[in-house]
């Protein structure tokens, strides 16, 4: 398999996986799908080029893992387990910052921390959807069809999400 073709072929994958997790209404199979896409986005962007991308993809996959984990456990294990990753967002980005643009997908990073380890229903996938749109910039950036129209796909199918679980 060309280079070229393995990139496309990764960010396909990813975009295949990140699309069934969000639309499922079981939040467990939303959690380990997300677990697996962010394998395969981590993989995309280092194929890509895009340091940061693959370190946030990578903190991405180990949070939606361990939040897997860990989901039924005691709200202060979870605490930890939340702070923890959201320190590894901003690690990652002091580590490769590259000025202002590197605040939205922190910000996503943060904000998807907080939601696998304490959200559920809705408000999970509203988070999600909110997540999805700070990280938008980034990957107008890379410029990279798989990343765009996969980041585009990920905001319609966490909305249709959040249709599917919205509360009567």
């Amino acid at each position: 398999m060309s280079a070229p073709l393995f990139v496309h072929a990764t960010g396909i994958l990813a975009l295949g996986l990140s699309i069934s997790s969000a639309v499922h209404r079981c939040d467990r199979r939303l959690r380990r799908h997300g677990f697996l896409a962010g394998l395969c986005w981590a993989l995309n962007y280092s194929l890509l080029g895009a340091p940061l991308a693959a370190g946030l993809a990578c903190v991405s996959a180990a949070r939606t893992g361990t939040a897997t984990l860990v989901i039924d456990r005691h709200w202060r294990l979870r605490a930890l387990a939340c702070a923890l990753f959201a320190g590894a967002s901003l690690a990652t980005a002091a580590c490769i910052w590259q000025g202002w643009t590197t605040l939205l997908p922190v910000a996503s990073s943060v904000l998807t921390s907080y939601a696998v380890f304490f959200l559920g229903g809705w408000r999970l996938r509203l988070a999600l959807l909110l997540a999805a749109l700070l990280w938008t910039q980034t990957v107008l950036a890379l410029q990279s069809p798989e990343q765009i129209i996969g980041n585009f796909l990920g905001i319609a199918a966490a909305a249709i999400g959040l249709w599917r679980v919205r509360p009567a």
